[in-house]
């Protein structure tokens, strides 16, 4: 019996397609495009007076700041509005981002929580251009730790990361209401895990990049088991335990 479905993810269509009758779960576990955030925030060379509004050398020219200065360095809170539009909101120290602070992009996306020298850095707050939020645990820009995205799409990740990628245990959500609790690598469904499929079928067992792999068992809707050994997503028929051999 086959399950498939079609989610669109940031303009990008992405076939899952659930064939429990080969074992394969193509888990969609994947990092929207817009997660990719954590570029370096440049702040430049700064022309800082003592005074409560600046301006930035030609480079940047046009972008105001309005805070607290020590010796003509940004530090302590204040506000400074790019010229593109860019604002960040927040805490600074010598220049740099560093705190509690807000960075709102006009392109769209916003990320709200603690910086360290003018990256993402602990726990923070992150909305992508399409609506999708992550709050989790970011380490030097990058989403590293426990943390869960929700994306307008309708499925979710709650689990751990690494650099960005699912890595560890964690739990992904379908649109349907499936689920896959489990292990991860790079992203797919890898280890021993549980899929539940909205449909009332199960399978508890080993994955290896989204197919079962390795001792499961394939419960049925009606409630019958099928426990063998699985490659590459397929059931390995179980040998001849030799009961029919003639004496």
């Amino acid at each position: 019996m086959n399950m498939n479905a079609d989610m669109n993810v940031d303009g990008k269509e992405i076939k899952v397609e659930k064939k429990y009758g080969a074992g394969k779960v193509f888990l969609g576990c994947l990092v929207a495009a817009a997660m990719v955030f954590c570029a370096m925030f440049s702040l430049g060379v700064f022309d800082f007076r003592d005074k409560q509004e600046v301006s930035l050398l030609p480079d940047n020219f046009g972008s105001l700041y309005s805070g607290r200065l020590v010796d003509g360095v940004m530090d302590g809170n204040g506000t400074i509005v790019y010229v593109s539009g860019d604002s960040y909101s927040g805490d600074f120290v010598d220049g740099m981002y560093e705190g509690k602070g807000t960075f709102t992009a006009v392109a769209g996306w916003k990320y709200v929580g603690d910086w360290s020298k003018g990256l993402p850095h602990g726990q923070g707050m992150f909305t992508d251009v399409n609506g999708g939020v992550f709050f989790g645990v970011f380490e030097a820009g990058k989403i590293t730790g426990e943390g869960a995205f929700n994306p307008p799409a309708g499925w979710s990740y709650d689990g751990m990361w690494d650099q960005g990628r699912q890595v560890g245990e964690g739990t992904f959500t379908y649109e349907d209401g499936s689920e896959y609790r489990g292990g991860f690598v790079d992203g797919a469904a890898s280890g021993f895990g549980v899929y539940k499929d909205a449909n009332g079928w199960k399978y508890e067992g080993g994955f290896l990049y989204g197919l079962f792999e390795g001792a499961g068992t394939l419960t049925f809707e009606d409630g019958e088991e099928l426990t063998c050994m699985w490659s590459e997503g397929m059931a390995i028929p179980p040998e001849d335990d030799g009961d029919d051999e003639e004496e």
